[in-house]
């Protein structure tokens, strides 16, 4: 796996990332044993980079994730996406970090 610096941040993070969205079902559903195995086979690649967001099965696929990383250990990069509604534009920023806050 290759990796590269994420950046100014001074992060290393794999070049290739591995999405946690709803398609397929894996990260947003409730086998726990799949999403183990799959996460740990990730991290067997060199995966660092995971994706996720809290619009992703209404947070389910930020909860699994959460857990199935504590139960490896593994230390890792992620990221996250927050919706903004097109209706409120003028609180940007506070919008945006209250749902970032509410994504950890």
């Amino acid at each position: 796996m290759l990796y590269r610096t994420l950046g100014k941040s001074g992060l290393k993070v794999s070049e290739i990332g591995f999405g946690c969205g709803a398609v397929g079902g894996l990260m947003t559903g409730e086998d726990r044993d799949a999403q183990l195995r799959v996460i740990e086979r990730a991290l067997e690649c060199g995966i660092t980079h995971f994706d996720t967001a809290m619009s992703y099965g209404d947070g389910r696929s930020e909860t699994n994730l959460g857990r199935v990383l504590k139960e490896t250990g593994a230390e890792v990069t992620l990221s996250t996406k927050v919706r903004i509604e097109p209706e409120r534009p003028d609180n940007l920023r506070e919008t945006t970090i209250a749902l970032a806050e509410r994504s950890l």
